[in-house]
């Protein structure tokens, strides 16, 4: 390992924890009554920090640095010491070279350098750790294999930025990544938040920069060493692209520029373009954009921050028709990340430029990693929209996100019946709204809510059990269900969705409703009759249905009947009296 000098050793007892170096403190306990760690815990702990980082693109582990950066060395004998220096010989596969000793500010620490390995490490008995931006995932071994073999082609943000100087960079952008990042505002910081990045190096002749460092930073105006690094939208008149005199396609200005200034734009041009509409969400109508903001901002983000920026003769592409948005990025997916799994919504630990994705997190334009695609299937789900759909090629992937509902949410009453039903989950909630006219099969589960044979199985039984479903004619392969309005075994049949009951009134008397039940603390059938302006029969149903689906619980009996707040009155009230 190289000699530091008292800059380098400073910078990395002050740098905070993130995808190229950690530092753990060798002590425990509050200040003034410290005493130091177990060794054994102390020695595990270096063999899976030094471990992830070989697995994945090297990085520096200072050991003696309290999490403020503040030096306070160890309190092991000198043969603890050499023992420990020596755990990545003694504790991982293939052994790695040895920590060394250094002096910081009076206190000694120890240092272990780590570079990639060319194949994958094991803490021998505990598996093959990774590390992905500032944590420690395990991963198989071949995970780890393929995701090297990746690397060996070189990722593009790595290469050397020529003809480029830092002083094109806009140093506030950097700025504001560096104070994210928490490192401290002392010389040349800026610099070492790009050298920590893996976006710049040090060298005899000044700081060097690589090309992710240009497409995150570079000032307004500055030419971007990629044809096509920026973003290009289109919107399409029908479902269909057509050519010749019937083109009806639209493309709007090409948006270029630094890569955040580039999603920006991208995102204000998007907003204007999505429309809004009534739509069912939550099992409330609401005025709402055609898609969930989080899931089509998700897929944009993603679409810029994990493309094959090798690919020079491509940008990302925004497709707009009337029935679905396609997000279209240069670059087929990962080896070790497939359809299946982000299907699944399984966590997904690995990037194409992982940079540039560090970057974009530590400015909040982007998720941790694993984290977005989750959240974008769990936003469409709970919109009542189909789920994500993914293609990919070998130089292509193309997310769609469809805006057609699922369902005819037709019947206000029965959604609203659906949404109390606290038993069951979204899924099932799903199927019981998109069915509520019409019987349904295993496989239609599986389509509408994009799940296997096994889970959809379970969650339909599940439903039978609840009383939610029954089972209409044969049994085995290719059975049907139908819909249960009331709930409990053995529960008369009713065809959901067939109440033609309509809503009464509006925000006025649902809020003179409101304010009737806190007056009084309780509303009875005449408060209905009055403020609704309704016949005595219909105040009947519609208390029979708000007992039903929870809105309002009942006392009494016959004449003298009153109606006390449910588990459901409050969202049900402040969504009506608005």
């Amino acid at each position: 390992m190289p000699n530091r000098s008292a800059h380098d050793l400073a910078a990395l007892a002050r740098s905070p924890e993130g995808q190229y170096n950690e530092r753990k403190s060798m002590w425990h306990g509050p200040p003034g009554q410290k005493s130091k760690r177990n060794w054994r815990e102390v020695r595990n702990e270096i063999a899976e920090y030094v471990a992830g980082f070989a697995n994945a693109d090297g990085g520096t582990l200072v050991m003696g640095v309290e999490d403020d950066g503040t030096p306070s060395g160890h309190g092991y004998s000198p043969q603890e010491i050499d023992d420990l220096l020596a755990t990545t010989a003694s504790r991982l596969k293939p052994p790695l070279v040895n920590g060394v000793r250094a002096t910081l500010e009076g206190k000694e620490v120890l240092l272990f350098n780590v570079q990639a390995a060319a194949v994958p490490v094991m803490v021998v008995g505990d598996g093959y750790p990774r590390r992905v931006d500032d944590r420690l995932h395990m991963m198989p071994e071949s995970d780890i294999a393929a995701i090297k073999q990746q690397s060996v082609l070189g990722s593009a943000e790595a290469r050397p930025a020529r003809g480029i100087s830092f002083d094109l960079l806009d140093v506030k952008l950097i700025e504001r990544c560096a104070v994210a990042a928490r490192i401290p505002p002392l010389r040349d910081f800026e610099a070492d938040y790009l050298i920590q990045r893996r976006l710049a190096d040090r060298t005899d002749s000044g700081v060097v920069l690589r090309q992710g460092a240009v497409w995150l930073f570079a000032r307004a105006g500055v030419m971007i060493p990629h044809p096509n690094a920026g973003i290009r939208v289109f919107q399409v008149e029908g479902t269909e692209k057509r050519t010749g005199t019937t083109h009806n396609v639209r493309e709007f200005p090409r948006i270029e520029g630094n890569l955040p200034s580039v999603l920006e734009k991208a995102k204000e041009l998007l907003s204007t373009l999505i429309k809004r509409s009534t739509k069912l969400h939550d099992l409330f109508f609401k005025e709402l954009p055609e898609y969930p903001t989080f899931a089509w901002q998700e897929a944009l983000v993603n679409a810029v921050a994990h493309r094959d920026y090798g690919i020079e003769g491509r940008g990302v592409e925004v497709w707009l028709f009337a029935d679905r948005m396609e997000v279209v990025s240069p670059g087929g997916l990962l080896p070790t990340v497939s359809i299946e799994t982000l299907r699944n919504r399984k966590p997904v630990h690995v990037s194409r430029n992982p940079a540039l994705t560090r970057v974009l997190t530590e400015l909040s334009i982007m998720r941790e990693q694993g984290e977005g695609i989750p959240r974008m299937f769990s936003e469409m789900e709970e919109s009542w929209l189909p789920l994500p759909e993914f293609a990919a090629g070998p130089h292509v992937f193309t997310v769609t996100l469809r805006n057609t509902p699922i369902l005819d949410a037709g019947d206000p009453a029965w959604a609203e019946a659906v949404r109390a039903m606290a038993d069951i989950n979204v899924r099932q909630k799903r199927i019981l709204v998109a069915r509520a006219r019409a019987r349904f099969t295993n496989a239609d589960y599986q389509t509408i809510n994009q799940v296997d044979r096994d889970v959809a199985y379970n969650e339909i039984r599940q439903l039978i059990e609840a009383g939610r479903i029954r089972p209409f004619g044969k049994k085995g392969r290719g059975a049907s269900y139908e819909v249960l309005v009331t709930a409990g075994r053995g529960a008369k049949v009713a065809v959901a969705g067939s109440s033609t009951q309509k809503r009464a009134g509006g925000p006025a008397e649902f809020a003179a409703l409101r304010d009737r039940m806190v007056a009084n603390g309780r509303i009875v059938n005449a408060d209905l009759r009055e403020i609704f302006k309704i016949d005595r029969i219909r105040s009947i149903r519609m208390l029979a249905f708000m007992r039903k689906v929870a809105i309002v619980e009942a006392r009494g009996k016959g004449p003298r009947a009153y109606y006390v707040p449910g588990g459901m009155w409050q969202s049900w009230i402040d969504d009506r009296s608005r």
